[in-house]
């Protein structure tokens, strides 16, 4: 075993009622044996004093005491049933701790559901007490996470797409009742299984034991260890008759079992620029979250301060720069922003409406290439700091920043009165560098939050996109409508947008992209009143013109390319009909263009 493995610790072997279950007789649930009693499934994976937890069970609070955790890096869900996440409202501890923003990954399915359990944690609304502070990442390859690698395994479980993980040479595979063909492959040379066995008889979304001895055949892994075990399966007697059987070096996993796994540490491109890069993307909800997880390191920061409110092509230019320099200087490229913006706190009659969602904003960050991102609580006590007490105690004691890039109309402290020229003499004081970044003119206008806004509520969303340097988006859940489009036009999705500002009522040239697919489809999507049926709300409603032939999602994201038409009266269904259809072969046109303009400039631009 090498100096520094992966240590394992089973929080919980059980099922999704525990055992004992509420009110059982049978001899398991009142056995004296404390193999017998049984917590939620769950996995706590520990090296370099971190700690990952695989799945926050409705005993997560009572596993985390009984192990001592003190501390908590990520969260790993297999999937979104309440046994697997009916402890997450428990992580806000951690986050209170360590003042740390927690990484979650997981795939959309499970996302789907935790947003919808978990509402008030990603409503945006001001909270007037704790709640999880989290980024949620999807789950599309490999990760980066403890020093080391850890592989998703897609596993079936009923109906539902779940996952299983593999660190170095063990693997976890709860809750499931199939193994695609291709997720064998991954599972290969195995030191270690812990695999689901619910019981012996038949059950629809769970491996029995025979199925699970069946595929530890076939894997041949050194040892095997079942978890998610029903009160059918006594500990004791059931270990006996495994090795009766011939699986002497498989048993019953059991609640606080710990072993130790070889691991390698991670080994990934420094341009890797995303949570699977040599560096995961590291979220803090203060500065001294920052201070704590990097100071022992001994970095400093190259920081980017704003709102970054939508993060356009002026933002993108401070942060490309932020991570350029950082990269040279091996420092940590981090971008210290607001939540909520501080005219929400300070002037909320004026405030703007806001562009893009928390959720965005980090998301972008993350694929400038930046390696932090603190996200302050903006109060009226922190907007009492002076512009001085703002440098000394949050730039240089608690970010040791070595440099700052700004914009040249950046103003801080106490009804901003500091600006980049008293910004540039605090940092000749206490040695920092001041970069201030020119603006990036576009058409003769600088490019600027307010700008967009202006754009998107015109409804130019073409020049929003030019400005964004990509097209404007909306995100949110979709909700029922009144039918209207299925009985009488064309089958529509309706989203409750999450953006605070809509583009102006019209219809629009747009793609969307479906939860659970990397690839965005054609779509035109009406914003208005949909004044043909005499409709007394605003609606967003878009139209897919490839939609799979049997689908089902939960979260879309539309993209607008261009408006093609006021939203307008029409004299009944038929002659409104007859206009979707040239919507429809107007957008199938645009996008044909689009995509013969694009292969034409690959061919005109000459090799290198």
């Amino acid at each position: 075993m090498p100096a520094n493995p992966l240590k394992l610790t089973m929080l919980g072997s059980g099922t999704s009622m525990g055992v004992p279950s509420l009110g059982c007789p049978c001899p398991v649930c009142n056995s004296s044996d404390p193999q017998d009693n049984r917590l939620r499934p769950s996995l706590l994976l520990s090296r370099n004093g971190q700690n990952v937890v695989i799945d926050t069970t409705p005993d997560f609070r009572q596993q985390a005491l009984r192990t001592r955790m003190q501390r908590l890096d990520a969260v790993l869900l297999t999937h979104a049933h309440a046994d697997h996440i009916f402890g997450f409202d428990d992580i806000r501890s951690f986050n209170l701790r360590q003042n740390t923003i927690l990484p979650v990954y997981g795939n959309k399915e499970a996302f789907q559901v935790l947003r919808n359990a978990y509402y008030y944690v990603f409503d945006g609304k001001p909270k007037v007490s704790s709640v999880p502070m989290v980024t949620l990442h999807n789950v599309n390859g490999p990760l980066h996470l403890l020093g080391t690698t850890i592989t998703p395994i897609p596993l079936i479980h009923g109906d539902l797409n779940v996952l299983g993980f593999r660190f170095g040479r063990a693997a976890y595979l709860t809750d499931f009742s199939e193994i695609p063909e291709a997720s064998f492959p991954l599972l290969q040379d195995l030191d270690d299984l812990i695999i689901d066995a619910l019981r012996d008889t038949p059950h629809p979304m769970h491996q029995t034991v025979e199925q699970a001895l069946a595929i530890i055949d076939r894997l041949k892994p050194r040892r095997a260890w079942f978890t998610h075990i029903a009160h059918e399966l006594p500990h004791a007697a059931t270990n006996k008759r495994l090795r009766s059987s011939g699986y002497s070096h498989v048993q019953l996993g059991y609640d606080g079992l710990q072993f130790d796994v070889e691991v390698e540490d991670a080994s990934v491109p420094a341009s890797a620029h995303s949570h699977i890069g040599r560096r995961a993307f590291r979220v803090f909800a203060s500065p001294q979250g920052w201070h704590g997880h990097y100071t022992p390191l001994n970095r400093r920061s190259v920081l980017a301060i704003g709102n970054f409110d939508g993060i356009h092509l002026g933002h993108q230019e401070i942060l490309r720069d932020v991570a350029a320099r950082a990269e040279t200087s091996g420092d940590v490229a981090t971008a210290l922003t607001f939540e909520p913006a501080p005219l929400k706190v300070l002037r909320p009659e004026v405030a703007p409406k806001r562009l893009s969602t928390n959720e965005q904003r980090l998301e972008w960050f993350q694929f400038v290439g930046l390696e932090s991102a603190v996200v302050q609580n903006f109060t009226r006590e922190l907007s009492l700091l002076s512009p001085r007490e703002f440098v000394e105690n949050i730039l240089v004691t608690q970010l040791r920043v070595r440099a700052v890039l700004v914009g040249g109309n950046f103003h801080f402290g106490h009804k901003q009165a500091g600006d980049t020229a008293l910004l540039q003499e605090l940092g000749r004081l206490h040695d920092f560098e001041v970069i201030v970044v020119p603006p990036v003119i576009y058409r003769g206008e600088i490019v600027s939050s307010t700008v967009i806004r202006r754009e998107v509520a015109l409804g130019d969303v073409t020049h929003a996109g030019r400005l964004l340097g990509r097209p404007f988006a909306l995100t949110g859940e979709v909700v029922s409508g009144a039918g209207i489009g299925h009985r009488f036009t064309v089958p529509t999705l309706n989203l409750e947008p999450e953006q605070e500002i809509l583009p102006a009522n019209g219809v629009y040239i747009t793609r969307t992209l479906l939860d659970g697919e990397t690839k965005s489809r054609r779509s035109v999507t009406n914003i208005g009143m949909r004044p043909t049926f005499n409709g007394s709300s605003l609606t967003v409603e878009t139209h897919l013109l490839d939609a799979p032939k049997e689908f089902e999602t939960k979260r879309i994201e539309i993209r607008f390319w261009k408006k093609l038409r006021e939203e307008k009266k029409f004299s009944g269904t038929e002659e409104l009909k007859t206009q979707i259809a040239r919507d429809i072969a107007g957008t199938h046109r645009f996008f044909s263009r689009l995509r013969k303009f694009r292969t034409y400039s690959r061919r005109a631009t000459p090799a290198t």
